[in-house]
C-alpha cells in the first residue's frame, strides 16, 4: 500500500503489538486462575489447541500479509449475492451450528451449558438483527466470501461447542461457582457488545439515503481508532472466554484476535490513501492508545 505522508507512525505499530496486546488478557486469566485446562490434555484437547493455533497463524498469513484475503466490504469488487442475504447466511450458521453440536452432544441442560448455549447465539442472533435492520451496504457480496465466512465462523463454532460442551468434563456447572469471575465476563461482555452495536449504527448514519461514497468516521471511539466496532466484537469474545472459563471458550478469542488485528491493520492503511485528515495523529487501529 501506498501510505500518504498525513498517516501517524505511531498509529501504525506493527502486527506483534496489536495480537501482544489482545492475548495478554488470556495470560492474566491464567496467572489468575481464571482460565480452566484439564489436568491431563487429551488427544481432543490437544487436536483442538493446534486447530486454534493453526487457524491463528492463517489468519496472520491470510489477512496481515495478504496471502489470501477475504473479500467483503472496502476490500472487494461487486459481488452477485443481495448484501443482507449473504451477510444473514454469514451470521446465522454459525449460530445454527452451535445448536447442531450442542443437541448432538445431548443437550445439556445444567445452568453452565445453556448459559453458554444462549451468549453465543445471541451473539449471532444480534449480528443478524443488524444486518436486517441497522446496516446499509453499497455493494454486493461475493459468494464465494459468503461460503469463506460462513465455513470460517460455522468451524469456531463446532470447536467451541464441543470444546465447552464435551471436553470441558462433567462438574463444568461448578465454572460458575466463581461469581466475581462469572460477574466481570458478564459486565465485559455486555460492553463489548454494546460497543460494537453503537459503532456500527454510527456508521450506518454516515451516508445520505441513495449514497455510495465513503465519509470518515465521527463519533464515539473513532477518534482514537478507526476499528471500534472490532474492539467491541474482541471485548465481547473476551467477557465470553471469562464466563465460560475452560480453555475452550477462548477458542474463538484467539484467533479473531490474529484476524481483526490484520483487518483493522488495512483498514487503518485504506483509510490513509482517501483521505488527507485521517487518521489524524494519535489515532491507533484497534486497540485505544496501543494499535
Amino acid at each position: 500500500y501506498y501510505i500518504t505522508n498525513n498517516l501517524s507512525k505511531m498509529g501504525d505499530r506493527p502486527f506483534i503489538v496489536g495480537f501482544s496486546f489482545g492475548i495478554l488478557p488470556v495470560i492474566l486469566a491464567y496467572f489468575k486462575g481464571w482460565l480452566w485446562f484439564p489436568a491431563e490434555l487429551t488427544w481432543e484437547n490437544q487436536g483442538f489447541l493446534i486447530l486454534c493455533a493453526i487457524i491463528t497463524f492463517s489468519n496472520y498469513l491470510n489477512e496481515y500479509l495478504q496471502w489470501y484475503p477475504l473479500q467483503y466490504s472496502k476490500f472487494a469488487p461487486e459481488g452477485g449475492c443481495p448484501a443482507r442475504v449473504g451477510w444473514f447466511i454469514m451470521y446465522s450458521t454459525p449460530a445454527v451450528a452451535y445448536f447442531i453440536v450442542w443437541n448432538y452432544l445431548g443437550a445439556p441442560s445444567s445452568s453452565y451449558d445453556l448459559l453458554m448455549l444462549g451468549l453465543y447465539c445471541t451473539h449471532f442472533t444480534k449480528r443478524c438483527l443488524e444486518v436486517l435492520f441497522v446496516h446499509k451496504y453499497s455493494k454486493d457480496c461475493l459468494f464465494l466470501t459468503v461460503i469463506e465466512i460462513a465455513s470460517f465462523y460455522s468451524l469456531g463454532a463446532v470447536a467451541t461447542a464441543y470444546c465447552l460442551h464435551r471436553l470441558s468434563g462433567p462438574d463444568r456447572n461448578s465454572f460458575l461457582d466463581d461469581e466475581l469471575r462469572v460477574k466481570v465476563g458478564l459486565c465485559i461482555w455486555v460492553t463489548g457488545q454494546l460497543i460494537n452495536l453503537v459503532h456500527h449504527y454510527i456508521l450506518s448514519t454516515l451516508r445520505s439515503p441513495g449514497s455510495y461514497k465513503y465519509i470518515v468516521p465521527t463519533g464515539g471511539l473513532f477518534g482514537l481508532i478507526v476499528c471500534p466496532q472490532y474492539c467491541g466484537e474482541l471485548t465481547s469474545w473476551l467477557g465470553f472466554g471469562l464466563i465460560g472459563y475452560s480453555f475452550g471458550a477462548f477458542v474463538n478469542y484467539v484467533p479473531m484476535v490474529a484476524y481483526l488485528c490484520a483487518r483493522a491493520h488495512h483498514t487503518y492503511r485504506w483509510y490513509g490513501t482517501k483521505f488527507d485528515d485521517y487518521p489524524g495523529k494519535g489515532t491507533m487501529k484497534l486497540w485505544p492508545w496501543v494499535y
